[in-house]
């Protein structure tokens, strides 16, 4: 069934990745072109790939830039559903481009030679309050794969994964399939509740977690929410969805120099091997439930009024948080010289 007009919103949603989430590390040092003065990335896709001066490495920037911009030009057309409640990317592309052991090389590799990943797909989280339009949704992802293949060589709808959540209950429903045919008859369609949606794919041996969508890992694209949704909680320790599938953070103050969120964490931790290095100051207070924040030299358990600063560029990771209830933060982020250093 195709999407009348009367189906699709009148507005369509300004879509951009947030590059303030960009931070980037040491080995960075030749890209000062392509960074802003508070060492996140500036969007200015050109310059930081003039400035890199491997042919290969400009390869997989240039194909980060294009996969970037079919990212958002897809979420920018899925808004158009007014079933879509959220969109969020996750996955490569959701962070700063990092540099990897050569794949394709041995020898390379051998040598310590390391080259900047090169995407391969787009994973988007996308959130329905129905799922009447997943052939039409599948259709737009072809449209858009077919519109952007100039500024993103390689590109296909096959390398677009969309993953469908229940807005309401925030269930993982499956992934959008581009089998010309549901069912095709293909091994993938014996799975458990494949194709009991149209065209929503299922795989008997995935799950999904969480993690892949915690903030250190996903950008949020798009939110469709009421004027009272956006209203500031009156209750720091209240006013949560009743489900959570990724980490919750809420910007209470945000003003030139300071920036004050409410984090709600509900077992995340940061990925294997990754470390914030941010370019502001950080003082965070645990309101709420358990959590173990981990430095290069030591770790520290947060219990309820439990709080730690975090100066500019010390390096930390969340090693874990609990499981067995919601983990509350406040965090205040600022700038300026620190007393007595």
């Amino acid at each position: 069934m195709s999407m009348s007009k009367s189906e699709k919103t009148s507005q369509t949603a300004k879509i951009k990745l947030k590059y303030e989430n960009w931070r980037f590390f040491p080995w960075t040092d030749d890209f000062k072109k392509g960074i802003s003065e508070d060492g996140t990335f500036d969007g200015k896709w050109n310059r930081l790939i003039e400035a890199v001066r491997s042919e290969e490495n400009k390869r997989s920037l240039m194909k980060y830039k294009g996969y970037v911009y079919a990212a958002t030009e897809l979420a920018k057309r899925l808004t158009e559903f007014s079933e879509v409640q959220r969109i969020t990317l996750f996955g490569s592309l959701a962070k700063p481009p990092y540099k990897e052991p050569h794949p394709y090389s041995k020898s390379l590799r051998e040598k310590g030679v390391t080259v900047f990943h090169q995407p391969h797909d787009i994973d988007l989280a996308v959130w329905l309050s129905s799922l009447e339009n997943i052939r039409s949704m599948r259709q737009t992802c072809n449209t858009v794969a077919n519109e952007v293949m100039k500024k993103a060589p390689g590109l296909s709808c096959n390398a677009i994964e969309l993953f469908v959540f229940d807005a309401q209950s925030n269930q993982y429903l499956g992934r959008i399939c581009y089998f010309s045919h549901c069912p095709k008859g293909h091994n993938d369609c014996c799975n458990k509740g494949c194709g009991h949606t149209k065209y929503l794919k299922t795989l008997d041996d995935f799950t999904f977690h969480p993690d892949a969508l915690s903030k250190a890992n996903s950008q949020l694209l798009f939110s469709r929410k009421t004027s009272n949704e956006n209203s500031l909680p009156a209750n720091l320790l209240a006013g949560f969805p009743k489900k959570l599938p990724e980490e919750l953070t809420d910007q209470l103050v945000v003003s030139k120099n300071v920036r004050i969120e409410r984090i709600v964490s509900t077992g995340q931790a940061s990925p294997e091997n990754f470390w914030y290095d941010q370019p502001e100051h950080e003082w965070v207070v645990v309101l709420q439930g358990k959590a173990m924040l981990e430095f290069e030299t030591q770790s520290q358990r947060l219990s309820p009024g439990d709080h730690v600063l975090i100066p500019a560029h010390q390096k930390h990771r969340i090693n874990w948080t609990s499981t067995t209830e919601l983990t509350v933060w406040l965090a205040v982020f600022f700038d300026g010289e620190l007393e007595g250093g």
